[in-house]
C-alpha cells in the first residue's frame, strides 16, 4: 500500500497508526485524533520535496488545483483540500491552524471535515463543501483561486503552508505521478552556437503548420510531457511563445504543475512567435535570484526569466497584428519577424478560463524556455529596443529584479551581461 490509500490520506513515515475521528466537530479539532503513519511512495516523496523547494526559493506555497475545475461537464461527488505544513506535528494546533486558515481563504469549517494528517512535516487531508452541489464546488475553488492575492500567500507561507490542492483524490494521485513524467529531459534543448543552432527558417521535416519557426538564440527548454503520441497530435501546430511570470515558471521546473492562477482569461490569449518579444518584462517576469535555497537550474545573484513554449494551431491563430510597446519603426525588435506580424491572437472559442496544462486546449505549453544571465537581461544586444522611446515607458512601470534607476546607471556604464548556460 504506498501513500494514497482510498480514503485519499497522505502519509510519510514507516508504520500504520491509522485512526480517524468521525464524530469530531469544528470546535473539537485535535492533531492526535487524526494522525497516520504510512510511508510514501518515491513519486510523492518527489513530488512534497519539489513543492517545499518552491516554497523556500519564492516565500509562497504552491496552490494546484484539478483538472475537473475547469472541466465544466465534471460531476464532483467529494471534493479535497490537501494542505502541506512545514512542520512538526507535535507542534501543530489542528484547531487553531484551520480555524486561522479557513477564515483567510474564505472556507465556514463547518463546511469541512478533516480526514488525515501525516506525522512528520504535515500533510492534512480535509474535505471541502461537501454538503453544496457539484457546480457550487466548483465555482467556490474558483473564487478561492482569485482571491489569492501576493498579500495572502505571503500570509499562508507564514503560516508554514508550503502546498496546497484542491481537487479530487484521483486528481491529486494524477498530479504526483505527473510530477515525475510532466518534464521531458529527453527533448531537453540549449539554444546558442556550440549547442543547438540554426539560421532561418528551421527545415527538418517536421509540419509545424504554416508559421516558420526560428531559433530562441540565449534560451534553455525544458520539455514538458504532453502527449504519447505528440507529432501524430500536433501535426500541423505552429510554435509560439507567452511570457510568464517567475512562480509559475518556477512552479513547472520544481514539481511538474502550473501554479492555479497561471491561466488566462478573456476573449483572446496574445502569444508570439517570437521569444525575442515575449521577454520583454512587461510580459516575462525578471527574477533576481537573491536566495541560496539549492535547486539545479540557477544560483544566487543570477537573474532569471520564464516564457513559455506553446503550440497551436494555425486555424485558432485569430488574428497576426503589429506589436503594442509602442515601438513603431523605431527599433527593429526580431531581424527574423515584422514589427507588424509579432503579435498573435489566440481564439479560446468563449472560454472565459484557458488552462495551459490541458492537452486538449486550443493552446498547449510544451515546453518552459529558460534564460538564466549574470546581469540584467536588460544589458543584452537583442533587448537594446526596449529603449525606444514610448517603450522606455513600459520598464518604468514593469517589475524589472532591480530599480529602475539601477538598470539605466548600468547600461550608461556600459556594464555587460552573459548568457548562462548550465
Amino acid at each position: 500500500m504506498n501513500g494514497l490509500d482510498g480514503y485519499g490520506e497522505v502519509f510519510l513515515n514507516e508504520v500504520i497508526l491509522s485512526v480517524i475521528k468521525e464524530d469530531s466537530t469544528e470546535d473539537n479539532l485535535s492533531t492526535e485524533d487524526f494522525l497516520s503513519e504510512q510511508p510514501l511512495s518515491r513519486e510523492e516523496k518527489i513530488y512534497y520535496e519539489r513543492c517545499k523547494g518552491f516554497y523556500r526559493l519564492t516565500q509562497q506555497p504552491l496552490i494546484s488545483v484539478g483538472d475537473e475545475i475547469y472541466n465544466n461537464s465534471t460531476e464532483l461527488t467529494s471534493l479535497l483540500l490537501v494542505i502541506g505544513i512545514d512542520e512538526d506535528h507535535h507542534v501543530l494546533d489542528l484547531q487553531d491552524f484551520l480555524t486561522n486558515f479557513f477564515s483567510k481563504i474564505g472556507i465556514l469549517i463547518t463546511d469541512t471535515k478533516v480526514q488525515q494528517i501525516q506525522i512528520g512535516s504535515c500533510i492534512a487531508i480535509t474535505e471541502i463543501f461537501r454538503k453544496f452541489i457539484s457546480s457550487d464546488k466548483i465555482l467556490r475553488v474558483k473564487m478561492i483561486c482569485k482571491s489569492l492575492t501576493q498579500k495572502l500567500l505571503e500570509e499562508l507561507a507564514q503560516m508554514k503552508i508550503f502546498f496546497m490542492f484542491m481537487g479530487t483524490i484521483e486528481s491529486l494521485k494524477q498530479q504526483q505521478a505527473r510530477a515525475e513524467i510532466r518534464l521531458n529531459p529527453q527533448h531537453n534543448r540549449i539554444y546558442g552556437p556550440d549547442h543547438n543552432y540554426w539560421k532561418g527558417t528551421l527545415c527538418d521535416g517536421k509540419d509545424r503548420g504554416n508559421q516558420p519557426y526560428y531559433c530562441p538564440v540565449g534560451w534553455k527548454r525544458s520539455s514538458l510531457y504532453v502527449s504519447g503520441n505528440f507529432y501524430r497530435k500536433f501535426k500541423g501546430w505552429c510554435i509560439c511563445y507567452h511570457g510568464t511570470r517567475f512562480v509559475h515558471g518556477l512552479s513547472i521546473l520544481l514539481s511538474g504543475l502550473m501554479a492555479a492562477k497561471d491561466q488566462a482569461h478573456g476573449p483572446g490569449i496574445y502569444t508570439s512567435p517570437s521569444i525575442i518579444y515575449a521577454s520583454h518584462p512587461r510580459y516575462a517576469e525578471i527574477k533576481l535570484v537573491e536566495s541560496s535555497v539549492e535547486n539545479d537550474f540557477f544560483e544566487k545573484g543570477q537573474y532569471i526569466q520564464f516564457v513559455l513554449e506553446c503550440r497551436v494551431h494555425p486555424n485558432n491563430i485569430k488574428k497576426i497584428g503589429c506589436e503594442t510597446l509602442r515601438v513603431r519603426n523605431r527599433a527593429i525588435i526580431d531581424a527574423n519577424i515584422s514589427n507588424d506580424s509579432i503579435e498573435w491572437l489566440i481564439d479560446t472559442h468563449g472560454k472565459d478560463l484557458m488552462d495551459f496544462n490541458d492537452p486538449n486546449s486550443v493552446i498547449v505549453c510544451t515546453g518552459i524556455m529558460i534564460r538564466v544571465t549574470d546581469n540584467h537581461p536588460g544589458l543584452l544586444p537583442v533587448s537594446e529596443w526596449w529603449y525606444t522611446d514610448g517603450t522606455l515607458d513600459y520598464l518604468k512601470s514593469t517589475p524589472l529584479g532591480i530599480p529602475y534607476e539601477d538598470l539605466i546607471k548600468k547600461r550608461k556604464n556600459k556594464e555587460k551581461c552573459n548568457i548562462i548556460f548550465k
